[in-house]
């Protein structure tokens, strides 16, 4: 559960699109109604966002009704931190209001644009600064409430390596992605070094964590597996990969992306190494890490939710509709 994960999906949700029956409330928190046909509509526009990631694939029954618990607990959860924000009389701070405001606004082409999408969901400006807004409160709220996680540490990565070490495999294999970008026949070396340079570019994006490989490597690689697998290179040996590419990647450390190079003279890659099974701390430390900061995170979700469970007794949920009710609901 991640409160606040949809919070620019409600801004744009078209909720007039109601199924059948989708005027009533399925839900209540205090006195605010929760229709089904705003729940169904967020779930709509959830799975199209995720079948246009993986076109021609239909979604399963299991991850549609997933679906419908991540935004009915997301729903809830908002309703009860408004609640509790209005009740402790918080603030937004306006020039962050404004400045993340702006922010949304730059992912579009252009204003004119932003108002249309505006529009189609009926929603006005004013309204959606006010969602903007909605959304800081509930994160400084929750900030104060439930901190969090600090970066792991040196010792508790190392903690965690002597804890688990014995379970490593220790073999020549590696993993990791790769882009490949394609060099035409008769390409000229300006043309290859050009998409060399597009490469570097990709590269400096990850570092600088303005982007995710995986994505880069699905929208950019001519690599036609990338589209669908984002480049995953799973567990091979580098010698299968011929010496240029043993040569390109034999100095990298789990985490880091070669320079580009040309492979087999028809392509120019770039290779990012998620792994390494040599047995050496060194090689499994960016994995420790995004373990436990997978752990911190799920012990700061749980604490999330403890805590609105207790707002949930204050204000009061009500669930009217089984097929409306997860497994684990707010405040049950």
């Amino acid at each position: 559960m991640k409160i606040i994960s949809l919070v620019f999906l409600l801004a744009f949700s078209a909720y007039a699109q109601l199924l059948s029956g989708g005027n009533f409330d399925v839900i209540r928190v205090g006195s605010v109604g929760i229709s089904q046909g705003k729940v169904d509509s967020l779930v709509k526009q959830l799975a199209q966002a995720q079948q246009a990631q993986a076109p021609g694939q239909n979604i399963p029954s299991e991850m549609m009704t997933q679906l419908r618990w991540a935004v009915i607990d997301n729903l809830v959860g908002q309703e009860l931190l408004k609640f509790e924000i209005a009740k402790q009389g918080l603030k937004a701070d306006a020039k962050k209001t404004d400045s993340l405001t702006a922010l949304f606004k730059k992912q579009f082409p252009s204003e004119a644009v932003f108002k249309q999408e505006l529009k189609k969901s009926n929603t006005s400006e004013a309204e959606f600064k006010k969602k903007i807004e909605n959304q800081l409160l509930a994160d400084q709220l929750l900030e104060k409430k439930v901190p969090y996680p600090k970066d792991p540490t040196d010792k508790e990565k190392k903690d965690y390596w002597e804890k688990h070490k014995s379970e490593v495999v220790i073999n020549d294999t590696i993993s990791g992605a790769r882009i490949v970008l394609n060099i035409a026949k008769g390409e000229s070396a300006q043309a290859i070094q050009d998409k060399k340079d597009i490469l570097k570019g990709y590269s400096a994006q990850v570092r600088t964590k303005k982007a995710n490989f995986a994505m880069l490597a699905a929208q950019y690689s001519d690599d036609v597996s990338a589209k669908k697998d984002g480049g995953v290179m799973a567990r091979f040996l580098p010698k299968d990969q011929g010496a240029e590419f043993v040569n390109a990647i034999k100095n990298l450390k789990v985490g880091d992306i070669s320079e580009p190079f040309v492979q087999g003279g028809n392509r120019v890659m770039i290779f990012m190494l998620s792994e390494k099974n040599d047995g050496k701390y060194e090689s499994y430390e960016f994995q420790i890490d995004y373990i436990l900061r997978v752990e911190a995170e799920r012990t700061r979700q749980m604490a999330i939710k403890s805590y609105l469970d207790q707002l949930a007794q204050v204000y009061k949920v009500q669930y009217m509709n089984k097929e409306y009710t997860p497994p684990e609901a707010i405040g049950q």
